[in-house]
């Protein structure tokens, strides 16, 4: 495979596949940092690969170029039939979707099972850490060993992203959001994230010190979270540029029934419901003005 989109190939064997995009976005570059930071280490260390083969894959290479969210519309509401195989050469965006689309198939053919895909984000808001997987069993798993907070039932609400996409193909898929753009916070919170995943997988030994430092961090980062939690509203937009976000919001901050949160078409925006904040949005671009969650006492919880 030779396309722009490969930032490198690394492994032994085809044993087990490991794909790891960053850039989906072409404002959240902390995942591409982080990606070069852990290639350059498995480079100059190959004696830590023990099985497998990982996949470092670049994403919207355009809005990359701009430094925008994307360029006609967001890259990851696009996986879809309809724009994966169609001919919509109007948007932009949907070059970089079919060449990730190509490459990912040419990986895993048609073997979903015998692969794990790790989609690294950031966010605008100003703390948190947190991972999203979809809702079979093998990915709830994996979400619950990072340590950090993790959220149900959203991967469900977000049609068009490649997690869900994954997901229904039977694909153990997750995100791990790092923390807010552009920081050096959200790299080392992502680049611990690989790391985590690559020894979880049995790509990389479990007793590397590396792997060990980077479970103790994202440890760390998550301790002062509730861990498990559920989606139970997600405040959709038509159009971001009239949307406005009150100040002082972030990551999981408690919230009231009827607190005002923002104002759209200078209208205000009450929360429907009591419980934490997820993903408020303080940039130009984004189909979600924020997002609503509430905590589950669970099997999970109690392994934390």
């Amino acid at each position: 495979m030779n396309s722009p989109h490969i930032i490198d190939i690394l492994g032994k064997d085809e044993s087990h596949k490991v794909i790891i995009i960053g850039g989906m976005h072409g404002n959240e570059v902390s995942g591409l940092e982080a990606i070069d930071k852990v290639t350059e280490q498995l480079k100059a260390h190959p004696e830590y690969l023990k099985k497998g083969k990982v996949y470092f894959l670049k994403g919207n290479l355009s809005a990359l170029q701009t430094g925008e969210r994307f360029i006609d519309k967001d890259l990851n509401r696009l996986w879809l039939d309809e724009y994966i195989t169609g001919d919509l050469e109007e948007i932009a965006d949907t070059k970089d979707l079919k060449e990730l689309h190509a490459i990912i198939e040419n990986i895993c053919q048609q073997n979903y099972k015998d692969c794990t895909l790790l989609d690294l984000h950031t966010f605008s808001a100003e703390s948190g850490i947190f991972c999203i997987p979809t809702h079979n069993k093998k990915s709830l798993d994996l979400a619950s060993s990072f340590h950090i907070p993790f959220i149900e039932k959203l991967s469900e609400s977000l049609p068009g992203t490649a997690l869900a996409y994954y997901g229904n193909k039977g694909m153990t898929s997750i995100v791990v959001e790092g923390g807010t753009h552009g920081t050096s916070r959200a790299t080392e919170n992502l680049e611990a994230a690989i790391w985590h995943l690559l020894a979880y997988e049995g790509i990389v030994k479990d007793d590397l010190e590396i792997v060990k430092r980077s479970r103790k961090k994202l440890q760390k980062e998550g301790e002062v979270y509730p861990y498990h939690l559920e989606l139970t509203y997600r405040h959709q937009l038509d159009d971001s540029r009239f949307f406005k976000m009150n100040k002082g919001y972030y990551n999981f901050k408690q919230i009231d029934q009827n607190e005002p949160l923002a104002t759209h078409y200078q209208k205000q925006i009450k929360s429907p419901q009591k419980g934490f904040m997820l993903m408020p949005l303080y940039q130009k671009k984004g189909s979600d003005g924020f997002f609503i969650v509430k905590e589950i006492k669970d099997i999970y919880s109690k392994k934390r």
